[in-house]
């Protein structure tokens, strides 16, 4: 029963965090749809490198200016100059981008995005590997 409970409530955080509308300021929302989805599949539409795809549509749904593009490194140019490493800014590596939720510990960052291990993961990188730290913006 307990767990029923449980599974509803985060249910329902998920939700409101994905109808919540969102803008260049609050980044955590873009946070809370993709923490919701830890472990989704790509989506439909999207190519076998989906990291950008998906980010795109988690920028969207949440209210924010997506890129139109399905590169990861398109995302450089995209929105305002984040501070490095800051919780909310969108990392993008050559060939990899997602959203900055965490410190590793070790200095390294960690990051929620799609396409890691096939799903929508927390994985840890190193600073070094950006090329670029970016703020989402509003339309």
């Amino acid at each position: 029963m307990m767990r029923i409970a449980l599974s509803l409530l985060l249910a329902l955080c998920a939700a409101s965090a994905i109808t919540t509308p969102a803008n260049a300021r609050d980044p955590q929302t873009v946070i809370n749809v993709m923490l919701s989805e830890l472990g989704s599949v790509r989506p439909s539409g999207c190519p076998g490198r989906w990291c950008a795809c998906y980010l795109d549509t988690v920028l969207a749904r949440s209210g924010l200016l997506p890129t139109g593009s399905n590169k990861a490194r398109d995302f450089a140019n995209y929105g305002e100059q984040a501070d490095p490493g800051a919780v909310g800014s969108i990392m993008v590596m050559s060939n990899h981008v997602g959203v900055v939720v965490g410190d590793c510990g070790n200095g390294q960052v960690q990051i929620v995005s799609g396409n890691y291990s096939n799903t929508v993961a927390l994985g840890c990188y190193s600073p070094n590997r950006a090329i670029a730290w970016r703020a989402p913006v509003t339309h």
